[in-house]
This record gives structure tokens, C-alpha cells and sequence, in this order.
């Protein structure tokens, strides 16, 4: 396994070397001489050079990035504060090759750098790759004009908060680079891999910023393409991806399904539910009346969970509209107001017709309608903006879903209907129609069966509602010429298989009534050819 490890060399005390014969010596101005057959040893560098070296108030030390990308080879950099221009000597070097991290090591070679001019060896010779010991003998320096290494741009994970202003720093930019330490580089956002959301960001200096309003639910991650450039024009690229992390933020609005209420209403009636609007997906809010403009009335109104509820009975005609306050507060406590208005409806009114007992006659319709039996009364809702209706049971009703259905009960039957306003609040009426056991029918009197389609039948109207019923028909000394139980209008005025002669016959129906006693109606038909 590789390691990367930090060589420095210092060579200006005791403390940071090792020595073996024949002898080193230090200058007064910290410079040193190593002689002739002389071994420095420092953090696994070995200096034993064939002839004198002399160091004048030099330092030397490994550059803080030990493996520096030189096209393809690694090489090992060592820097002197005031290195000579050039020495000729013996260097040997024994180290553990552990920093390569992949690379392949194409030649050992030696770069001195100090402010103003870079130096590195002009011969190589006996270098062996890759072993615990690599040598160059016949060292020399040579002045070259410019640094030779790729810089190297270093990212970190970023994430920004949504809603930041425009400008907000995102990350600071740091580029290294093995030329020397202070190196001036520039940073530029590129196009390429990972580049789809460069509009969004620029670069000031060295701060990545931001260069649009960013909103997480709109957008959770962005992805930009940075470049870093070093005085002599080489670059290294890398793509950096950024995370907006969300924000709690206020809710924006309020809505109220309805705000309106039938008079008469019951305590804890619902008015309305209330709904609010928030950029955080998933918050979740409470509500409640404050004070405030506008909270007038809340006293009259309660909430419960998301809906507004009746804390009275309310009567249009005393107060027909309020004014509520109310607040949404998200889970992260802030919070948004509106005032309502509640309106109070008046309730509609349910009536409907009936006839005066055992006649024909139309009575005037009210809340209590009574009809003979067989009769009809129809119903009806008036009242103010009305938007539609529902009626129970839908048996004996011509329809359900209208202001004014006729009803045709055979017995007293009650009716509910569910009016539902423009607002979308409901009120339920009923009422019950009265059926009244009259026997209320009418007879015609002519009979005329000669087959033209017009009182060719004898007919008894409503007679239907009463089929127990027994008729007898007799002439004009009181013969039974028909008789039936049950009858349906059916006798065609015949008598024997012969049509009875013009004239005017008697008859008498008899019904059976719920106490038991016969009721009888009889009157005259008049045949006529």
C-alpha cells in the first residue's frame, strides 16, 4: 500500500540531520560545507558528495505537495531559500517510494526553485526506478525559465441555503501547485462535463458565488465546472456539485372553502375549511382567530383543527355578516394572516299545495299541505340564491333534484329536502303531507259507446286510489243490469251481450273505510248513441 508523507530538510540545525566522517561544517552565516566522502542523512535523503559542498544560508526542504505532475513522470521537488547556480557533486537518495499513488515514476529528478529562478539538474545518470535506493551522480543545475508543474484545483462538498442573495459565497477556491509556494492563480467557470448550471453561479476572485435565486423546491442541486489557471497558462478542471439545502419560509396565502352559514345552525356547525399556501412542500399548519384588524367578531367563531366553526346560533335578521381574523403558523412557527367575512343566509322556506276535503277544490299551498287521497301537492322551496337541491325519499316525487317536485303519496307521507346555497353551505327542510281518506272521486255521467274513442267506457276519476269497492248499476225500475266488484273503469254499457237503449241509469259504489263501515257514493249515467 502507498502512503503520502511530508519530507522536509533542514539544514541549519544539528537536530535535523545525522552525519558520518570525514566531516560537515557550518558557516557562521548558517551556511554549511559537507566535505569530500562526508554523509548527510535527513529524513531519508543521503548527501555524499565526491568533492566540497558548500550551502550559504540555504535551506532546503520537500515541497508540501510531495508528487508533482510533470507530463506523466513523478518528480521529487526540494527547495533552497539561495541555492547556488550550480555544484558539481554526488547526491544520493534513499527513500521508500510510497508517494506515488498510482503513478508510474519515469525518472528521479532533482528542481530547485527560489523567488526568481528555477534550477534542475542538467545530467541523470544510474537512476533505478522504483527501488528502495535511487542515485545521481555528476549533479548539475541548470537555470530553466519557467515552472513546469499542472496546478491542481482542490473542491469541497458545498451546499448553499435556498433564498440566499445574489453574491452569496458559495465556496472559497484553492489551487496548488508544486512550482512555489505563494503561486497566483485564477479561477474561471468553464464549459464541458458537469457544466449544466454554470449561468447560475460566477466567480469573484476566488469565491465561487451565486448568480441566481435559488429555491429548493424548485430545484435541489446544481452542478458547475471550475478551472483553475496558474501564471503560465497550464490548468487542471474539475466539476463541483452544489446542494441547496431548504429553508423554512412563510406561508404566502390562505384560502377558506366557504365562508357562509345558514341561520339556525347548531353550536360547532361548520362555517368553513381553511387551506394554506407554502413553498415547503410537506410543512404542515395550525390556525387560529387573533387579534388584530378586522377580529371584530371572532368571539362568535371558533376553529378546531382547519375548520372555523359556529360559536352561537346566528339570525340574518338581527346580524347577517362578520368579521373574523385569522392566522396559519407553520411547524417552524411562522406565520400568515387574512380577515374573513362570514355571511349569515336566511333560511329558504318548504311549502306546498293541497284541496279542500272530498273536493276538487285547490288549497292555499302552506307548511302543513293535506290532499285527498289520489291527489298531488307540489312542493316548493323559495328563497335566495339557491343552488340546488336534494330530496328524500325519491318515491311518489316526480323528480329529486329540483326546487319544485310534485309529490303523490298514498298515504301521509314526510319529505326532506337538502338546499345547498351559492356559497356551499346546506340547510335540511321537511314537511309532511297530510293524505286524507275522503273518497274524494268524480263520476262521469255520459256514456256514449259507439266506439269513437270518447266515453266509450264509463270513467270514474281517482277511483283508482280506492280498487275495494263494489258498483252496482240498475235501470229505471231498479234492475241490476251490471254489477262488480273491484271495478277498474271497464263497463262499455253493455247489458246481456247487447248495448243498453239511450237513457239514464242509477248506479251506487260502496268502499270499505278503516273502521269498517261501508261509505257509498251514487249518483246517474246518462247513454246516450
Amino acid at each position: 500500500m502507498k502512503y503520502k508523507f511530508l519530507l522536509i530538510l533542514s539544514l541549519v540545525t544539528s537536530q535535523s540531520f545525522s552525519q558520518t566522517e570525514p566531516s560537515i561544517h557550518f558557516g557562521s552565516e548558517e551556511g554549511m560545507t559537507i566535505t569530500a566522502g562526508g554523509t548527510l542523512h535527513a529524513d531519508g535523503l543521503s548527501i555524499t558528495p565526491t568533492e566540497d559542498i558548500t550551502f550559504s544560508n540555504t535551506m532546503l526542504s520537500r515541497v508540501s505537495a510531495s508528487t508533482a505532475k510533470l507530463s506523466n513522470q513523478v518528480s521529487r521537488v526540494y527547495q533552497f531559500s539561495n541555492p547556488s547556480a550550480s555544484f558539481i557533486g554526488n547526491l544520493s537518495m534513499n527513500y521508500s517510494d510510497s508517494e506515488l499513488n498510482g503513478l508510474t515514476e519515469q525518472d528521479l529528478q532533482l528542481f530547485i526553485f527560489n523567488p526568481s529562478k528555477w534550477y534542475r539538474q542538467a545530467t541523470q545518470t544510474d537512476v533505478t526506478n522504483n527501488s528502495l535506493s535511487s542515485s545521481i551522480s555528476s549533479l548539475a543545475l541548470s537555470e530553466i525559465t519557467s515552472a513546469v508543474f499542472m496546478p491542481n484545483l482542490i473542491l469541497t462538498a458545498s451546499s448553499i441555503a435556498e433564498n440566499s442573495s445574489l453574491g452569496t459565497k458559495v465556496i472559497d477556491l484553492v489551487g496548488t501547485d508544486e512550482n512555489v509556494m505563494g503561486e497566483q492563480f485564477t479561477y474561471t467557470l468553464v464549459s464541458g462535463t458537469g457544466s449544466t448550471d454554470n449561468a447560475s453561479f460566477k466567480i469573484t476572485g476566488s469565491e465561487l458565488q451565486t448568480n441566481t435565486a435559488l429555491d429548493f423546491e424548485t430545484k435541489k442541486a446544481y452542478t458547475v465546472r471550475l478551472r483553475v489557471t496558474d501564471a503560465y497558462g497550464r490548468f487542471d478542471e474539475k466539476a463541483l456539485p452544489i446542494t441547496i439545502t431548504d429553508v423554512n419560509e412563510v406561508p404566502s396565502a390562505m384560502a377558506i372553502t366557504k365562508s357562509n352559514l345558514y341561520e339556525s345552525n347548531t353550536i360547532n356547525q361548520v362555517v368553513g375549511a381553511l387551506s394554506t399556501t407554502d413553498q415547503d412542500a410537506g410543512d404542515s399548519h395550525t390556525y387560529s382567530l387573533v387579534s388584530g384588524l378586522g377580529s371584530t367578531d371572532n368571539t362568535a367563531f371558533n376553529v378546531s383543527g382547519n375548520q372555523i366553526r359556529a360559536s352561537q346560533v346566528f339570525s340574518s335578521a338581527t346580524k347577517n355578516s362578520y368579521s373574523i381574523r385569522v392566522r396559519t403558523t407553520d411547524k417552524g412557527g411562522l406565520s400568515f394572516e387574512r380577515v374573513y367575512t362570514v355571511s349569515i343566509s336566511q333560511l329558504p322556506t318548504l311549502t306546498g299545495t293541497g284541496n279542500e276535503y272530498g273536493t276538487q277544490l285547490q288549497a292555499v299551498a302552506s307548511t302543513t299541505p293535506k290532499i285527498s287521497k289520489g291527489f298531488t301537492s307540489k312542493l316548493n322551496v323559495s328563497g335566495i340564491e339557491m343552488a340546488s337541491f336534494n330530496w328524500s325519499p325519491s318515491a311518489s316525487l316526480s323528480s329529486i333534484n329540483t326546487f319544485n317536485p310534485v309529490a303523490k303519496p298514498s298515504q301521509t307521507q314526510s319529505y326532506s329536502v337538502t338546499v345547498t346555497n351559492v356559497y356551499g353551505s346546506s340547510t335540511t327542510l321537511s314537511i309532511t303531507v297530510e293524505v286524507m281518506e275522503d273518497w274524494n272521486i268524480v263520476a262521469n255521467n255520459i256514456l256514449t259507446p259507439n266506439g269513437d274513442g270518447q266515453n266509450d267506457k264509463w270513467l270514474v276519476d281517482n277511483l283508482s286510489s280506492y280498487p275495494n269497492n263494489q258498483l252496482i248499476i240498475m235501470d229505471r225500475s231498479s234492475r241490476v243490469i251490471y254489477r262488480k266488484t273491484g271495478y277498474a273503469n271497464d263497463w262499455d254499457g253493455m247489458f246481456n251481450g247487447s248495448t243498453l237503449p239511450p237513457d239514464t241509469y242509477y248506479f251506487v259504489l260502496t268502499f270499505d273505510s278503516p273502521s269498517g263501515k261501508k261509505v257509498s257514493k251514487e249518483g246517474y249515467i246518462t247513454i246516450v248513441n
